[in-house]
């Protein structure tokens, strides 16, 4: 067995830099797919910008594989194949990755399971060794099952707590009926309880097998040279076929489902939901019939606001029937489904909402499309590619759904072929699929009555799994020896950084801060905009308003109306971001409460169209009224559900408590009262101030020389002559003497809990010290209440620092039984730390932690851009990284042990809850 060590880190040329990946023509083109002799499928793809190698091994195994009783057997799996193998314990495993600088994670899909770690270069082959343990010399200790047990059913009930949950899972339920997507990925309660190890081994032994599997490696490699590593690593595992005959290893046969839909289907229910989910299902092409394409680029098309004629129906105009709609083409191996779904906050509107999309259908055979939106569409196709490639380890995600159905050479074509469809052949795919279709619709209202019944997911009886086990035999395995693994020596590690890039850095004349980084190897042209002082500058009674002026900044300018604006950012494969998508998970990182932010990204083919573009969105919003209101309805709609959510009220609380009386206790959202008291004439006052050139941090990377940049900036921005505007600065809170408690009764599977206290400001000289002893807290935290007594799947602990004060909060949520158990472990591990202090080994780990998540928080040119704003406001300089790390390296026991006793408060602190508290 392999001794793990903690690993001594040497820290030299300590910048990092990541450039942008290759051109469009080629993005992810220059690949080399070929077969390991034991069937394992190999994609490698060099990319020699950043030096990171992102590996993720793809397995044909997910929810639609499993049978009636196997349901989250394979989610169930994923989370098992960290609990350790013949050669890592689970925390072995798991640290060993992170003191390398490294990333490493898993997740399940209806189609496929996938593992992915993210390297330094120089320990890929220790990264893929790892991979190779878990996949097939894990052991499943028995311990581990029942702790994995509890932690996967607090995810289940983190999912059934989400606004939307009961409504997506009621149109899963009824559209995929008869096929093998109705399951849902976490599967149900009784499963998890009840599934024996015997059962999790026989299916893992079934599917984890090397021909059932594809690596995808992309980044800083030499082929040859990885070619090598992969057949020393993988190439001695034997396929299923090899296997000595002591179980059935025979894949299952699959049923090849057509997707056929029958009649016009239309199936209502209650729940608890806050708004009215509207979700319609309709037949597509397989994505290897000719018309697939067609309807891909139709579906696009129909989902553009402001553009597409169903957009404008369902969400334009004076009075929308819709605040939110969304279309998609959803791709399975055996069939396609174009989906469209709509959200209103009045049930009445429901059958307006239904016929006005089957009326769009209808009228696309005579439609005469704007080629220059169907144009653009090709061209963000081709530019996402690039955008996606620079995220190296969130590539796996963004991809899965199409490996796990179309394939690896489908997915390289896609764009070339997509570039070949006209608009006329989707009026024709279109007449032929959706002119008068057949369809499955849901409807999922609010519960209105406490007599009425709303739906729940069903799911088997604890009973039927248990007698269904009980008569079950399963093959024995021997899993104490495993397949032989050489794991490289790393006692001595070193992370050797160069910034080959160039800076410009300045302050207008009217104020402006311009932060300018000019990369040559990159294809991306980023820039973001920070607003200093978001919720500080906020009036009284007007909380969101910063949020509202942003979103409304897309929605057309003073020389382009929003069907404009839309259509010519398109046109240029243009991404802006400018609030939180709470459709992607964790995204909210990025929204805080000392400073608002919009991003913009294009590639360098369209610099200078895109800098004038941007410039313009964020100069020169019309705030037409009504797109105003829209805005206003879509905000409300928001609001209402994320008031049913616990992890947003719990968060909310927290700072509202924490804050109390200053400007950060503000929701960054608002409220629905704030929002809507909000005018539009206060809407473009506050925008004015707010967006004035002296409380703007503007910063760019680009591969175009710097002065060149700098003197686009000067001529759109250097000019503009605005009143100057010093935005107030967020006061650290009064000291509080006794702990504050807020709790709000939420009638919901789990509790979140926050629980904190405020911190010196970001220029403390314990400000690094804190940051160690934050990431050691969460370690033990995670380590002790999620993996070794599965109390939560969400646990951990975070600082932020602003200019004048900072806070630190711990999360967790968990079963609403375990409130105050919760509340219990986290005190414990908190005085754990300051009495006692950390091992030297948790220290070493932590800061080699700290530095591989300021390597990933920098993969791509748009999260340059934005820390770059983001430095610049805290007060930090261009060289902050090499600060940072300089002082990590300082850290010690003593150092941890006297930031974590004086800051880390148990006696007095801030508890924030919502759920339901037993």
């Amino acid at each position: 067995m392999w001794p793990v060590k903690i690993l001594r880190v040497t820290f030299t040329a300590l910048i990092f830099t990541v450039s942008a990946i290759i051109a469009a023509s080629n993005c992810l083109a220059n690949d080399t797919v070929y077969w390991l002799d034991n069937g394992m499928e190999v994609i490698l793809v060099e990319n020699h910008s950043s030096p990171m190698i992102a590996s993720i091994i793809f397995v044909k195994s997910g929810s639609k594989y499993e049978s009636e009783f196997e349901n989250d057997m394979t989610h169930f799996l994923e989370h098992l194949l960290f609990d350790g193998t013949v050669n890592l314990s689970r925390q072995e495993l798991d640290q060993s990755i992170r003191d390398l600088g490294g990333y490493i994670n898993a997740f399940t899909r209806k189609e496929l399971t996938a593992y992915l770690v993210l390297m330094p270069k120089q320990y890929i082959n220790y990264g893929l060794t790892v991979q190779a343990d878990m996949l097939f010399n894990s052991i499943f200790p028995e311990d581990e099952l029942a702790k994995e047990r509890r932690v996967v059913l607090e995810e289940i009930k983190k999912d059934m707590d989400s606004p939307t949950f009961a409504a997506e899972e009621f149109f899963t339920e009824k559209a995929y009926a008869g096929t093998p997507y109705n399951c849902p990925v976490l599967g149900y309660e009784a499963f998890i309880e009840n599934i024996p190890r015997d059962a999790i081994i026989d299916y893992w032994k079934r599917y984890y097998t090397p021909g059932n599997m594809t690596v995808l490696i992309i980044g800083d490699f030499e082929t040859d040279r990885l070619k090598n590593s992969l057949q020393r690593i993988f190439g001695s595992i034997p396929d299923s076929a090899n296997v000595p005959p002591a179980a059935d290893t025979t894949l299952p046969t699959m049923p090849t489902p057509t997707g056929a839909i029958e009649g016009q289907n239309v199936f209502d229910t209650i729940a608890g939901v806050t708004s009215t989910h509207i979700n319609c299902s309709f037949a597509a092409p397989r994505f290897s019939d000719d018309d697939y394409l067609a309807v891909d680029l139709l579906s696009q098309y129909l989902g553009m606001d402001d553009i597409s004629p169903l957009m404008i129906d369902l969400k334009g105009g004076a009075d929308p029937i819709a605040s939110e709609a969304y279309v998609s083409l959803n791709t399975t191996a055996e069939f396609s489904r174009l989906e469209i779904s709509a959200i209103t906050e009045n049930p009445a509107n429901v059958d307006r909402i239904i016929q006005t999309i089957l009326g769009n259908l209808k009228a696309i055979p005579s439609h005469l499309a704007d080629n220059e939106a169907i144009d653009g569409i090709k061209t963000s196709v081709k530019c996402q590619n690039i955008y996606n490639a620079e995220k190296l380890h969130y590539l796996g995600f963004m991809i899965a759904p199409m490996m796990g159905s179309a394939g690896w050479d489908f997915i390289q074509s896609y764009p070339e072929n997509l570039a070949k469809v006209q608009w006329s052949d989707c009026r024709q795919a279109a007449a032929k699929w959706l002119f008068e279709p057949n369809y499955i619709a849901t409807i999922v209202r609010p519960v209105t009555d406490s007599a009425q019944v709303p739906y729940r997911p069903g799911g088997p009886s604890a009973e039927q799994v248990t007698a269904y086990f009980d008569t079950t035999r399963f093959a024995q395995y021997d899993l104490s020896k495993g397949y032989p693994l050489e794991y490289e020596v790393t006692d001595s590690v070193t992370f050797e950084l160069e910034d080959h890039a160039r800076y410009v850095s300045e302050v207008l004349d009217n104020g402006l801060t311009v932060i300018i980084k000019s990369n040559p190897d990159t294809r991306v042209f980023a820039m973001n905009i920070i607003g200093k002082n978001r919720t500080a500058s906020e009036p009284d009674g007007k909380a969101g308003i910063t949020d509202f002026v942003n979103r409304c900044i897309e929605k057309g300018t003073l020389t382009r109306n929003s069907a404009e604006l839309s259509r010519d950012l398109a046109r240029i494969g243009a991404n802006v971001t400018l609030y939180d998508n709470p459709w992607i998970p964790y995204d909210d990182r990025y929204t805080q409460r000392p400073y608002s932010f919009m991003k913009f990204e294009t590639i360098d083919d369209f610099a200078e169209k895109g800098f004038n573009l941007f410039t313009e969105m964020i100069l020169y919003p019309s705030f037409d009224s009504t797109d105003v209101e829209n805005v206003r309805n879509s905000m409300l709609g928001l609001l209402g559900r994320n008031a049913s959510s616990p992890r947003e009220v719990a968060l909310n609380a927290f700072h509202s408590t924490l804050f109390e009386g200053e400007a950060y206790a503000k929701p960054i959202m608002g409220s629905p009262m704030t929002v809507s008291s909000i005018t539009a004439e206060e809407l473009r006052n506050y925008h004015a101030m707010f967006y004035s050139p002296s409380n703007m941090i503007l910063s760019i990377v680009t591969n175009l020389p710097a002065d060149q940049v700098k003197q686009w900036v000067d001529n759109r921005f250097g000019r503009l002559s605005y009143p100057p505007f010093s935005s107030p600065e967020a006061q650290r809170p009064e000291p509080f003497f006794k702990t504050k408690i807020n709790h709000t009764e939420l009638e919901k599977q789990q509790i979140y809990l926050y629980m904190g206290c405020v911190l010196p400001e970001v220029g403390s000289p314990d400000a690094a010290a804190i940051d160690v002893a934050t990431t050691i807290l969460n370690n033990r935290l995670y380590l002790n209440l999620r993996e070794k007594q599965g109390l939560a799947y969400t646990v951990g602990a975070a600082s932020s620092f602003d200019r004048n004060f900072g806070w630190f909060y711990t999360v967790m949520g968990t079963g609403s039984e375990n409130y105050q158990t919760a509340i219990d472990g986290i005190i414990l591990q908190i005085d754990k730390l300051s009495l006692d202090g950390p091992m030297t080994d948790e220290v070493i780990a932590a800061r080699n932690q700290l530095w591989g998540s300021l390597m990933r928080a920098k993969l791509s040119s748009i999260n340059q851009a934005y820390y770059l704003g983001v430095d610049n406001f805290l007060g930090r300089g261009l060289r902050y990284d090499s600060e940072l790390i300089a002082s990590l390296a300082r850290i010690d026991i003593a150092a941890v042990r006297r930031v974590a006793s004086k800051y880390f408060r148990t006696d007095i602190y801030v508890l924030a809850s919502a759920g339901k508290k037993q």
